[in-house]
Parts: C-alpha cells; sequence; structure tokens
C-alpha cells in the first residue's frame, strides 16, 4: 500500500483559517511536559524544512523520541525512485539527518497520476472533520490508497488520549473512528 501526504502550510492557513497544525506529547513514544509542548516547531515548520533539504512530495510527518531527542521524521519521495526520510529536532529546527532508500514500488508514477486527477477534499478539511468529532491537535496525517479508495487517517493528541480517524478522501465521510486510551470508538457520523 502506497502513502501518499498532500498539503501545503499555504493551503492549510487559507482552507482552515489558521487551524493550528502542532504535534503535542501524547502520543507513545513521546512524553512532553506542556512547557515543552509549546516549544516545538510543529508539523508545517518541519515539513516546509524537510522540502528545503529534499525536492519531492511529501508522504508522512511523525513526532519522534530516540535516545533522548525529540525530532519529526519527514518521509519524502523524491525524483527517480528514491525515498528519503528528514530528520529535523522539534526544537531548534536543525536538520538532524537526511536517509535515502531506492522505492521498490514501480506503481508509484501510476499512483501519483492517479491521486493528481482525483478530486480530494483538502488536508486542512480533512483534519477540520476530524476535530469536530473530537478536540485534538494533529499529531500526523496521511493520505492512503485502500481498497480502490483515498482515505486521509488522521491521528489526533486530545485530553484522554490519542484518537484515530479514517475519512474518505472523496466524500469526507468518516470511515473509522477511535479513542485509544480505553478503545472505545467514537461516535461514528
Amino acid at each position: 500500500m502506497k502513502k501518499l501526504l498532500i498539503g501545503s502550510l499555504a493551503t492549510v492557513l487559507v482552507i482552515s483559517g489558521g487551524i493550528g497544525i502542532n504535534a503535542l506529547a501524547n502520543d507513545d513514544n513521546v512524553n512532553l511536559s506542556k512547557t515543552q509542548s509549546a516549544k516545538l516547531i510543529g508539523i508545517e515548520k518541519a515539513k516546509e524544512i524537510a522540502l528545503k533539504e529534499v525536492k519531492g512530495t511529501l508522504e508522512s510527518v511523525e513526532l519522534e523520541k530516540n535516545n533522548g531527542k525529540t525530532f519529526y521524521e519527514v518521509d519524502i519521495d523524491g525524483e527517480k525512485s528514491k525515498e528519503y526520510e528528514v530528520r529535523v529536532d522539534a526544537f531548534n529546527a536543525k536538520v538532524l539527518n537526511v536517509r535515502e532508500e531506492n522505492d521498490d514500488q514501480n506503481d508509484d508514477e501510476d499512483y501519483d497520476k492517479v491521486a493528481s486527477n482525483t478530486k480530494l477534499i483538502t488536508e486542512a478539511k480533512a483534519i477540520e472533520i476530524a476535530q469536530k468529532q473530537v478536540k485534538g491537535t494533529v499529531l500526523e496525517i496521511e493520505l492512503d490508497s485502500d481498497d480502490g479508495r483515498y482515505e486521509y487517517e488522521i491521528e489526533l493528541s486530545t485530553d484522554k488520549g490519542k484518537a484515530e480517524f479514517n475519512i474518505d478522501a472523496s466524500t469526507g465521510k468518516i470511515l473509522e473512528n477511535e479513542l485509544d486510551n480505553n478503545d472505545d470508538d467514537l461516535d461514528e457520523d
């Protein structure tokens, strides 16, 4: 299954009216205080920095913590069937490293053509739909092709734990939603 992340800071700011997209500290791998969380550079800044480092299409962004370092792991589909992982320090915005891998999937170009020719709701709209169900801050968002349909997979940090949504990228309908801390499903539309 090929994952593709579409979106830009300009689109998010214009369409969402300034929805803040910052990763918070309730992710399984990352435990930060409120003070530390407030100092994070945020997902949008991490994406911007990574795309200056490597040209390509965003695949995903995730807040990670490893060996005492907190960073955003930004996956990018680059040119000539190469994939890149760019790690950006979550507090000072410095690029920690860039890893390059060959892309083993031969259908990347076909996938990208379908994605660009298919009318999809924006990333910002998908976030808005999820946040109408539960108040939270975006930890991760990905556009994924599942069973021939495009879905946004959104993970939010809430006061009660993590909330995960799968939203049909064509219709905006919530396909799945789950609150992880107690495995109770949220009300579905």
